[in-house]
């Protein structure tokens, strides 16, 4: 029998646990995107992968004993490449002993089609949509290589999604393109023409190594300095925010408390596992020890090693632990845990004047909308006091 003690030794497994799923495949790679993600696989890799992945699933369920996971999030890549019929062995065998408070899957609308209803009828119950776009031009320039004709397409039939199954809808945009789109304008026609439970609106990144940061570096265009960025944000956050959205984390909105619970699992620390190629875990053991681990970026490593092997790990001290805790925490209005991150009435009477925007409540240090935007500052000043 393989030893997988030195991975799953780390977690306790008497602790909730969520899980995220790594799916590297996608047609094409968008200038934008920095995640692992492999374009022209076979539907031999795709088989390998998939039952490498459930010979992992089965042992960490082993060790669930009977209890579901807290959340599941299947992303990528473009975890819609696999199939309906991969995805469903995957999603059956997570919810092998019950359905998870939230089932999210991430899938590009160009390759949403009716094959996945039986997906999201039993298992899956919040569909992530990477839409970036409805402007043409906008498409074209992150290297989407998709129409807004196909998007539309997907969209509408996400759309048909919620009606008939009740699935949770969140939609990704990108924005602060450049002077040349409209940002705002971008934001209105998605929201008045597909309703969603959920958004989540990012200002452009230029991420090292990216088609796009290369076209960057060579002149290509002018990227927005973040003065600019800082005010087509906050103008999108005010229409958001008129027309029922909660501004719950730096970049995510939410209707009527759909927040992403599994998001929501990382921005307070708690406890998760990772699957499949450069996927993450933070695992907490039962002596509360913290341990980073980082599978890596290979296919070929995943599917030609053995179980729960090729991993990078970081063993975090006591304060790299309480540092990540605040740094996160200070992301999204669920705050900080202030008895987790130790910190005493005294100390916080002494700093919290200067840090507007952070208010006390009931027990945790929760910031406003302003304070999201200065989130690392803030922890910086509360870590280093």
């Amino acid at each position: 029998m393989t030893d997988y003690s030195d991975f799953l030794s780390k977690f306790d497994f008497n602790k909730k646990l969520s899980l995220y799923i790594h799916v590297p495949f996608c047609k094409t790679k968008c200038d934008y995107c920095a995640f692992y993600s492999l374009s022209g696989c076979t539907s031999a890799q795709m088989d390998g992968f998939t039952s490498r992945l459930l010979q992992e699933i089965e042992a960490v369920n082993r060790l669930m004993g009977n209890r579901t996971y807290e959340t599941v999030f299947i992303g990528g890549g473009n975890p819609a490449l696999l199939g309906c019929e991969r995805l469903s062995k995957i999603a059956s065998l997570v919810c092998k002993n019950g359905r998870p408070k939230e089932f999210s899957i991430e899938m590009n609308p160009e390759s949403l089609d009716e094959s996945f209803s039986p997906l999201f009828e039993n298992y899956v119950s919040r569909l992530s949509m990477g839409v970036q776009s409805l402007n043409e031009d906008a498409l074209k320039f992150l290297g989407r290589n998709v129409t807004v004709k196909q998007t539309i397409k997907g969209l509408e039939l996400s759309q048909k999604l919620r009606q008939r199954f009740g699935t949770d809808l969140s939609y990704d945009l990108i924005t602060c393109l450049g002077p040349s789109f409209n940002a705002l304008d971008d934001v209105k026609n998605i929201v008045s023409s597909f309703p969603s439970d959920h958004l989540s609106v990012y200002a452009l990144t230029l991420e090292e190594g990216t088609a796009l940061y290369n076209r960057y570096k060579h002149g290509s265009f002018v990227a927005l300095d973040s003065d600019k960025q800082y005010e087509i944000l906050k103008g999108i956050w005010s229409y958001l925010e008129s027309i029922g959205f909660e501004h719950y984390e730096v970049s995510n909105f939410a209707k009527d408390g759909h927040y992403s619970l599994h998001n929501c699992r990382y921005w307070a620390y708690e406890q998760y596992i990772g699957l499949g190629p450069a996927a993450a875990s933070t695992a907490f053991s039962s002596d509360g020890a913290v341990t980073r681990f980082c599978f890596d970026s290979s296919l070929k490593k995943y599917l030609e090693g053995s179980l729960f092997s090729n991993y990078s790990f970081e063993n975090l001290s006591e304060t790299e632990a309480r540092e990540e805790l605040v740094l996160m925490g200070l992301r999204y209005k669920g705050g900080v845990d202030l008895k987790r991150a130790g910190f005493d009435d005294t100390f916080l009477s002494s700093v919290l004047p200067s840090l507007k925007g952070l208010t006390i409540k009931n027990g945790f240090l929760v910031p406003d909308d302003n304070a999201l935007m200065l989130s690392d500052s803030y922890a910086l000043t509360l870590l280093e006091d």
